[in-house]
Protein backbone atom coordinates (compact mmCIF):
# COMPACT_ATOMS: atom_id res chain seq x y z
CA UNK A 1 0.00 0.00 0.00
CA UNK A 2 1.21 3.65 -1.23
CA UNK A 3 2.03 5.75 2.06
CA UNK A 4 0.16 8.68 2.95
CA UNK A 5 0.99 11.98 1.31
CA UNK A 6 1.52 15.61 1.86
CA UNK A 7 1.79 18.70 0.25
CA UNK A 8 3.96 21.37 2.10
CA UNK A 9 5.41 24.46 1.36
CA UNK A 10 8.98 23.98 0.78
CA UNK A 11 11.88 21.27 0.95
CA UNK A 12 15.30 21.53 1.80
CA UNK A 13 17.63 18.33 1.39
CA UNK A 14 16.76 17.41 5.59
CA UNK A 15 14.96 18.83 7.91
CA UNK A 16 11.29 18.81 10.70
CA UNK A 17 8.37 20.61 9.19
CA UNK A 18 5.05 21.56 10.80
CA UNK A 19 2.13 20.36 8.07
CA UNK A 20 -0.51 23.30 7.43
CA UNK A 21 -3.83 22.58 9.18
CA UNK A 22 -5.84 21.14 6.64
CA UNK A 23 -2.75 18.54 5.93
CA UNK A 24 -2.64 18.51 9.51
CA UNK A 25 -6.46 17.28 9.99
CA UNK A 26 -6.22 14.85 6.81
CA UNK A 27 -2.84 13.42 8.91
CA UNK A 28 -4.66 13.26 12.38
CA UNK A 29 -8.24 13.02 12.26
CA UNK A 30 -8.91 10.96 8.97
CA UNK A 31 -5.89 8.97 8.65
CA UNK A 32 -5.00 8.81 12.27
CA UNK A 33 -1.26 8.78 12.40
CA UNK A 34 0.85 8.52 14.57
CA UNK A 35 4.29 9.43 16.33
CA UNK A 36 6.53 7.00 14.33
CA UNK A 37 4.54 6.42 11.19
CA UNK A 38 5.68 7.01 7.49
CA UNK A 39 4.66 9.60 5.04
CA UNK A 40 5.98 11.06 1.75
CA UNK A 41 5.94 15.03 1.98
CA UNK A 42 6.04 16.95 -1.42
CA UNK A 43 6.29 20.87 -2.12
CA UNK A 44 4.02 20.71 -5.28
CA UNK A 45 7.45 21.72 -7.26
CA UNK A 46 8.46 18.65 -8.06
CA UNK A 47 10.54 17.45 -5.09
CA UNK A 48 9.33 14.93 -2.65
CA UNK A 49 10.68 12.93 0.13
CA UNK A 50 10.33 10.41 2.73
CA UNK A 51 8.89 11.29 6.14
CA UNK A 52 8.43 10.42 9.57
CA UNK A 53 5.56 11.61 11.74
CA UNK A 54 7.11 13.25 14.96
CA UNK A 55 4.63 15.20 17.22
CA UNK A 56 0.41 15.06 16.33
CA UNK A 57 -1.21 17.34 18.28
CA UNK A 58 -4.57 19.06 18.07
CA UNK A 59 -4.25 21.07 14.75
CA UNK A 60 -0.53 20.48 14.08
CA UNK A 61 1.69 17.60 12.96
CA UNK A 62 5.31 17.88 12.72
CA UNK A 63 7.09 15.33 9.54
CA UNK A 64 11.38 14.90 9.89
CA UNK A 65 12.81 14.06 6.50
CA UNK A 66 15.55 13.42 4.32
CA UNK A 67 17.52 12.85 1.17
CA UNK A 68 15.01 15.05 -0.61
CA UNK A 69 14.87 14.20 -4.51
CA UNK A 70 13.25 15.78 -7.73
CA UNK A 71 10.54 13.95 -9.59
CA UNK A 72 8.13 16.04 -11.48
CA UNK A 73 6.61 12.87 -12.97
CA UNK A 74 5.15 15.61 -15.29
CA UNK A 75 5.93 16.51 -18.97
CA UNK A 76 8.16 19.36 -18.52
CA UNK A 77 5.85 22.41 -19.11
CA UNK A 78 5.51 20.49 -22.77
CA UNK A 79 1.83 19.66 -22.41
CA UNK A 80 -1.17 21.82 -22.19
CA UNK A 81 -5.25 21.75 -22.37
CA UNK A 82 -7.53 24.86 -23.15
CA UNK A 83 -10.93 23.64 -21.91
CA UNK A 84 -14.50 24.73 -22.08
CA UNK A 85 -15.39 22.87 -18.91
CA UNK A 86 -18.03 20.73 -18.05
CA UNK A 87 -20.58 20.97 -15.12
CA UNK A 88 -20.78 20.25 -11.61
CA UNK A 89 -19.21 16.83 -10.59
CA UNK A 90 -17.54 16.44 -14.21
CA UNK A 91 -15.02 18.70 -13.36
CA UNK A 92 -13.21 17.11 -11.17
CA UNK A 93 -13.25 13.70 -13.23
CA UNK A 94 -11.18 16.52 -15.89
CA UNK A 95 -9.24 17.51 -13.56
CA UNK A 96 -8.43 13.86 -12.38
CA UNK A 97 -7.54 12.53 -15.85
CA UNK A 98 -5.18 15.77 -16.90
CA UNK A 99 -3.32 15.11 -13.50
CA UNK A 100 -2.77 11.40 -13.41
CA UNK A 101 -1.74 11.67 -17.39
CA UNK A 102 1.04 14.15 -16.37
CA UNK A 103 -0.83 17.32 -18.54
CA UNK A 104 1.37 20.55 -16.96
CA UNK A 105 -1.28 23.56 -17.93
CA UNK A 106 -5.27 23.81 -18.05
CA UNK A 107 -6.75 26.73 -19.41
CA UNK A 108 -11.11 27.14 -18.76
CA UNK A 109 -11.47 28.62 -21.91
CA UNK A 110 -15.02 30.76 -22.38
CA UNK A 111 -16.91 29.48 -25.75
CA UNK A 112 -20.01 29.98 -27.31
CA UNK A 113 -21.33 26.72 -25.96
CA UNK A 114 -19.38 27.19 -22.84
CA UNK A 115 -22.20 25.95 -19.65
CA UNK A 116 -20.14 27.03 -16.83
CA UNK A 117 -18.46 30.15 -16.16
CA UNK A 118 -15.07 30.39 -13.68
CA UNK A 119 -14.77 32.82 -11.18
CA UNK A 120 -11.69 33.22 -8.32
CA UNK A 121 -13.79 30.78 -6.20
CA UNK A 122 -14.09 28.16 -8.82
CA UNK A 123 -10.71 28.25 -9.92
CA UNK A 124 -9.54 27.54 -6.88
CA UNK A 125 -11.74 24.56 -6.65
CA UNK A 126 -10.17 23.34 -9.48
CA UNK A 127 -6.71 23.67 -7.85
CA UNK A 128 -7.97 21.73 -4.58
CA UNK A 129 -8.84 19.12 -6.84
CA UNK A 130 -5.70 19.23 -8.96
CA UNK A 131 -3.71 18.64 -5.28
CA UNK A 132 -6.08 15.76 -4.47
CA UNK A 133 -5.18 14.21 -7.65
CA UNK A 134 -1.57 14.73 -7.21
CA UNK A 135 -1.60 13.11 -3.84
CA UNK A 136 -3.29 9.97 -5.28
CA UNK A 137 -1.09 9.68 -8.63
CA UNK A 138 2.17 10.17 -6.82
CA UNK A 139 2.67 13.65 -9.12
CA UNK A 140 4.86 15.69 -7.52
CA UNK A 141 4.60 19.10 -9.61
CA UNK A 142 1.29 20.76 -9.38
CA UNK A 143 -0.28 21.12 -12.78
CA UNK A 144 -1.16 25.23 -13.64
CA UNK A 145 -4.48 26.37 -13.77
CA UNK A 146 -4.41 29.91 -15.49
CA UNK A 147 -7.77 32.07 -14.95
CA UNK A 148 -10.80 31.72 -17.49
CA UNK A 149 -10.05 33.33 -20.71
CA UNK A 150 -12.43 34.11 -23.60
CA UNK A 151 -11.90 32.02 -26.74
CA UNK A 152 -10.51 34.61 -29.15
CA UNK A 153 -7.99 35.70 -26.33
CA UNK A 154 -6.50 32.56 -25.95
CA UNK A 155 -5.78 32.03 -29.17
CA UNK A 156 -4.19 35.63 -30.43
CA UNK A 157 -2.29 34.65 -27.11
CA UNK A 158 -1.46 31.26 -28.15
CA UNK A 159 -0.22 31.77 -31.38
CA UNK A 160 2.14 34.81 -29.86
CA UNK A 161 3.51 32.74 -27.01
CA UNK A 162 6.69 30.10 -27.28
CA UNK A 163 6.45 27.60 -30.32
CA UNK A 164 3.75 25.26 -29.97
CA UNK A 165 1.87 22.58 -32.21
CA UNK A 166 -1.71 23.93 -32.10
CA UNK A 167 -4.59 21.38 -32.07
CA UNK A 168 -9.04 21.79 -31.74
CA UNK A 169 -10.18 18.78 -31.05
CA UNK A 170 -13.27 18.42 -33.69
CA UNK A 171 -14.98 15.32 -34.83
CA UNK A 172 -15.17 15.48 -38.56
CA UNK A 173 -18.94 14.07 -38.17
CA UNK A 174 -19.89 17.35 -36.68
CA UNK A 175 -18.72 19.45 -39.50
CA UNK A 176 -20.74 22.36 -39.78
CA UNK A 177 -21.04 23.50 -43.68
CA UNK A 178 -20.18 27.19 -43.87
CA UNK A 179 -16.26 26.06 -43.19
CA UNK A 180 -14.58 25.27 -46.74
CA UNK A 181 -10.99 23.82 -47.69
CA UNK A 182 -10.74 21.96 -43.85
CA UNK A 183 -8.56 19.12 -43.71
CA UNK A 184 -8.72 17.06 -40.50
CA UNK A 185 -5.99 14.64 -39.26
CA UNK A 186 -7.06 11.51 -37.87
CA UNK A 187 -5.89 9.99 -34.44
CA UNK A 188 -4.29 6.96 -36.32
CA UNK A 189 -2.37 9.37 -38.63
CA UNK A 190 -1.21 12.10 -36.26
CA UNK A 191 1.96 10.66 -34.34
CA UNK A 192 3.16 9.92 -37.96
CA UNK A 193 2.72 12.97 -39.78
CA UNK A 194 5.30 14.21 -37.11
CA UNK A 195 3.09 17.24 -36.43
CA UNK A 196 5.92 18.97 -34.45
CA UNK A 197 7.82 19.45 -37.58
CA UNK A 198 11.31 20.91 -37.38
CA UNK A 199 10.60 21.68 -33.78
CA UNK A 200 10.53 17.83 -32.96
CA UNK A 201 14.26 17.72 -31.99
CA UNK A 202 16.13 16.71 -29.14
CA UNK A 203 16.45 19.38 -26.61
CA UNK A 204 13.40 21.39 -28.51
CA UNK A 205 10.88 22.55 -25.82
CA UNK A 206 8.02 22.72 -28.15
CA UNK A 207 4.54 22.26 -26.59
CA UNK A 208 1.47 20.41 -27.47
CA UNK A 209 -1.74 22.22 -27.27
CA UNK A 210 -4.93 20.75 -27.37
CA UNK A 211 -8.17 22.90 -27.17
CA UNK A 212 -11.55 20.97 -26.68
CA UNK A 213 -15.19 22.64 -26.38
CA UNK A 214 -17.44 22.32 -23.80
CA UNK A 215 -20.77 20.05 -24.77
CA UNK A 216 -22.04 21.05 -28.10
CA UNK A 217 -18.28 21.03 -29.22
CA UNK A 218 -16.95 24.17 -30.69
CA UNK A 219 -19.20 26.13 -33.43
CA UNK A 220 -18.00 26.26 -37.14
CA UNK A 221 -17.17 30.52 -36.82
CA UNK A 222 -14.79 29.08 -33.81
CA UNK A 223 -13.52 26.11 -36.03
CA UNK A 224 -12.76 28.91 -38.62
CA UNK A 225 -11.11 31.05 -36.51
CA UNK A 226 -9.16 28.25 -35.17
CA UNK A 227 -7.88 27.97 -39.05
CA UNK A 228 -7.19 31.24 -39.27
CA UNK A 229 -4.39 31.13 -36.39
CA UNK A 230 -3.38 27.97 -37.77
CA UNK A 231 -4.47 25.60 -35.72
CA UNK A 232 -4.60 22.33 -36.88
CA UNK A 233 -8.23 20.07 -36.60
CA UNK A 234 -7.51 16.64 -34.69
CA UNK A 235 -10.67 14.08 -35.60
CA UNK A 236 -10.99 11.22 -32.68
CA UNK A 237 -12.76 8.87 -34.46
CA UNK A 238 -16.27 8.19 -35.69
CA UNK A 239 -18.05 8.16 -31.89
CA UNK A 240 -18.72 11.29 -29.93
CA UNK A 241 -16.53 11.20 -26.76
CA UNK A 242 -17.86 13.12 -24.10
CA UNK A 243 -14.95 16.23 -22.68
CA UNK A 244 -13.73 14.12 -19.68
CA UNK A 245 -12.83 11.09 -22.69
CA UNK A 246 -11.56 13.65 -25.24
CA UNK A 247 -9.10 14.91 -22.68
CA UNK A 248 -7.84 11.30 -21.80
CA UNK A 249 -7.17 10.45 -25.16
CA UNK A 250 -5.24 13.68 -26.47
CA UNK A 251 -3.72 13.39 -23.24
CA UNK A 252 -2.17 9.88 -23.92
CA UNK A 253 -1.61 11.07 -28.17
CA UNK A 254 0.13 14.16 -26.76
CA UNK A 255 2.31 12.14 -24.28
CA UNK A 256 3.44 9.75 -26.94
CA UNK A 257 4.59 12.60 -29.01
CA UNK A 258 6.78 14.33 -26.84
CA UNK A 259 8.35 11.28 -26.04
CA UNK A 260 8.31 10.97 -29.70
CA UNK A 261 10.29 14.06 -30.64
CA UNK A 262 12.65 13.18 -27.98
CA UNK A 263 13.68 10.43 -29.24
CA UNK A 264 15.47 10.21 -32.34
CA UNK A 265 17.30 7.11 -33.68
CA UNK A 266 21.47 7.20 -34.18
CA UNK A 267 21.77 10.47 -31.77
CA UNK A 268 24.46 10.38 -28.93
CA UNK A 269 21.49 12.87 -27.19
CA UNK A 270 18.75 10.22 -27.42
CA UNK A 271 16.37 9.43 -24.41
CA UNK A 272 14.15 6.49 -24.02
CA UNK A 273 10.10 7.66 -25.25
CA UNK A 274 8.14 8.05 -21.93
CA UNK A 275 5.93 5.43 -20.64
CA UNK A 276 2.31 6.62 -20.50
Amino acid sequence: MALPRFLVDRLGEQGTLRLCESESHHASRVLRLGSGDRCVVFDGQGHEADGTIQSVEKKSVEVSYRSCTFAPRDHEDRLHFAIGMPKGDRQRSVIEKLVELGVDRLTPIDTERSVSKFDADAIEKLKRYAIEACKQSQRNRLMHIDPSIGWKEWLARSVQGEPSSLWMLHPQTLHEAGVSGVRFVRSDRWLAEDPLGAESRVGSKSRVVFAVGPEGGFTAGEVAQAIEYGVGLLDLGERILRVETAVSAAAVLGSLRIGLSISVPDSPQRREVRQV
